[in-house]
């Protein structure tokens, strides 16, 4: 060979063999971290992805306005809400399998935990067996579960239960160096879902049946174990409706989604990054489920549940968001 390009050949050889080499390629695995203004999936245990969309800093109206078919009296008044920060949402809702990977417990597991859990909790000032609060009289997961697929959004999570299963996230993720600095994987705030359901349109646009399970459609092509009569379905795998404008699935239907928030009347006016109240009874969740009517298939709709309380028609959405108190 030319001594000319003898060399730059041995240079290229060796920044290649350099940039290649398993402990480069390890330390650059190590530093593959969430980047705002783009999607970021984390990587769990058993090759499991949870993929999740980036969400920009903005402002919205929160609530509806009078004329909205269905609308409620908590949703208003109308706030005018800013959120400051830029933050990443679950593209679906937690599946079984994404579950499984942080807890380590199946579905079927988390059932069986539940129907033999004697610990008395609180439920709205009385004391109860989660199984006594929820009505299930036989201690046989398959009389009170549906399906058990992984691709299923994970049911029967109660908001504490959602709130440990991002805080265990944020750990795992802190100590392998992936967390953003002042960020933490946990529940979205009530303003921080329908900002990101709404996905920059003041109202809902677009056919229902394209893009949320709910009672109208959820038993349409159902197999497996049902849970009740009408509709004789259950959740649904997710992201087999179209995707919202931002890309995220199952925003409406298939499971109402825990918010961070204790529920409450709105401000009103103008508000930033808004917490909801420092106190409450009962916890915020959101967007309907395989077994509601349509008026609950709205951005706007709220409903509220006890903290502890473990349901067929209940799972959540993980957010990465800026750590606020």
């Amino acid at each position: 060979m030319n001594s000319r390009f003898l060399k730059p050949a041995i240079i290229i050889l060796l920044l290649a063999a350099t940039i290649f080499s398993p402990q480069v390629y390890s330390q650059a695995k190590k530093k593959s971290h969430p980047i705002p203004g783009r999607p970021w999936s984390i990587k769990l245990p058993a090759n499991t992805p949870l993929p999740m969309s980036w969400i920009p800093p903005g402002k919205f109206v929160m609530g509806s306005p009078e004329t909205e078919t269905g609308r409620k009296a908590d949703e208003s008044p109308r706030t005018n809400v800013t959120l400051t920060k830029g933050y990443w949402i679950g593209k679906t809702e937690v599946t079984v399998a994404q579950w499984k990977a942080v807890t380590g417990l199946s579905l079927r597991d988390k059932v069986i935990k539940l129907l033999n859990d004697e610990t008395f909790y609180d439920f709205e000032g009385k004391k109860m067996r989660i199984r006594d609060y929820m009505g299930f009289a036989q201690n046989d997961p398959d009389k009170v579960m549906a399906n058990e697929d992984d691709q299923l959004p994970m049911y029967f999570v109660s908001w504490n239960e959602a709130m440990d299963f991002c805080r265990k996230l944020t750990e795992r993720e802190r100590v392998a160096g992936r967390l953003p600095a002042g960020y933490e994987y946990t529940l979205p705030t009530e303003a921080q879902w329908e900002y990101a359901c709404r996905a920059g349109s003041a109202t809902f646009t677009g056919n229902l049946d394209s893009m949320a399970w709910y009672g109208k459609n959820s038993a349409m092509g159902y197999t497996g174990r049902t849970l009740g009569k009408n509709p004789p379905a259950g959740p649904r795998d997710v992201g087999g409706k179209l995707p919202n404008k931002w890309g995220m699935y199952d925003m409406l239907g298939n499971l109402w989604e825990w918010c961070r928030d204790w529920y409450g009347p709105y401000p009103g006016g103008d508000v930033t990054d808004p917490l909801g109240p420092a106190t409450g009874i009962d916890r915020v969740n959101r967007g309907g489920s395989w077994g509601s009517g349509p008026n609950d298939e709205r951005p706007a709709n709220r409903a509220k549940n006890p903290p502890n309380e473990d349901s067929a028609w209940r799972g959540f959405r993980i957010a990465l968001c800026p750590v606020q108190r």
